[in-house]
């Protein structure tokens, strides 16, 4: 199962750290769209192109990481997470 593959990044996702990578991100980006940062773009460059194992054990893994970054953005003062449509 992925999970294994994706506790190495899960271990290292503190509140400080999120919050200062939503903040380079923001900063990547044009100036009139720095208030807010997909979480697709926090998931790639938390996982670096790691391999998350079979197709279905890399959706698993995506949707474990989605969880745990809205669980960590929650803890994060003057930072909210919205859900999407996609």
């Amino acid at each position: 199962m992925s999970s294994s593959r994706l506790q190495p990044i899960l271990a290292t996702l503190t509140p400080d750290r999120l919050a200062a990578l939503v903040h380079e991100l923001a900063a990547r980006q044009p100036a009139r769209a720095r208030d807010n940062v997909s979480v697709l773009d926090i998931q790639e460059e938390l996982l670096q192109g790691r391999d998350l194992g079979s197709p279905a054990e890399a959706w698993e893994a995506q949707l474990a990481l989605k969880r745990a970054i809205a669980d960590t953005i929650a803890q994060i003062p003057d930072m909210e997470y919205v859900e999407g449509d996609s």
